[in-house]
């Protein structure tokens, strides 16, 4: 019994925002293409950020981070691309890992001095 090959699909003949529509329904294969598709994309964005401490491919990973979420909350309704979408949720991603990992917290010991009394 002969089993038919399923063809596989052309993403690149496709818009960003259909792959997207096709990955949030379920196809793997639309998600791959768009995470490979933006990886480069994601470099160049995290090449722009430093973080004391980390290695490069700590901020990358964030930017894929982003990109996920991109690919996850997209809206074709807004008046927005997927490129210009992803950038934003990319750069936010990156932003927010950065700011977190170098926010500054007082010891829970230090007593101040109007506090000695209390």
């Amino acid at each position: 019994m002969d089993i038919p090959q399923q063809d596989t699909m052309d993403y690149s003949a496709l818009l960003d925002e259909d792959v997207v529509e096709m990955a949030r329904s379920g196809d793997n294969d639309a998600a791959e293409f768009l995470i490979h598709k933006y990886k480069n994309f994601v470099r160049a964005k995290a090449r722009s950020y430093f973080l004391i401490g980390a290695d490069k491919e700590d901020i990358i990973q964030e930017g894929m981070i982003g990109l996920y979420k991109a690919i996850r909350d997209f809206r074709p309704d807004k008046l927005s691309s997927f490129r210009a979408f992803a950038e934003l949720c990319i750069t936010r991603q990156i932003i927010t890992a950065i700011k977190t990992a170098t926010r500054q917290k007082p010891p829970e010991f230090l007593c101040f001095p109007e506090q000695a009394h209390l």
